[in-house]
């Protein structure tokens, strides 16, 4: 397990399908594909498009076990966001 260097919260690495990495939350979310447009990462399925379920679209055993588990990049969840850049890019404020 690694720690975000922006904010200090504890981070995995995940391997997209390009052979890139990428920090994702350790904590893998439910996901309902196909209604949404962000990006969740799994092991076995790759990238899965959709949005996070809400609690009670879960809530029964078959439920969970239906409904895919993803992975949040750590970019949408990090306090410190604002702060990430392109490469390329120039730091705001700077010109």
């Amino acid at each position: 397990m690694s720690v975000c260097k922006d904010c200090g919260r504890e981070i995995d690495w995940m391997q997209t399908a390009e052979g890139r990495y990428i920090p994702v939350d350790p904590e893998p979310e439910f996901v309902i594909e196909g209604d949404g447009d962000e990006n969740f990462y799994t092991e076995e399925e790759g990238v899965l498009t959709g949005r996070l379920a809400r609690p009670e679209e879960v809530q029964t055993r078959e439920d969970k076990i239906n409904t895919p588990l993803g992975f949040v990049p750590h970019w949408r969840t990090c306090p410190c966001r604002g702060d990430y850049r392109r490469k390329g890019e120039e730091k705001r404020g700077k010109s």
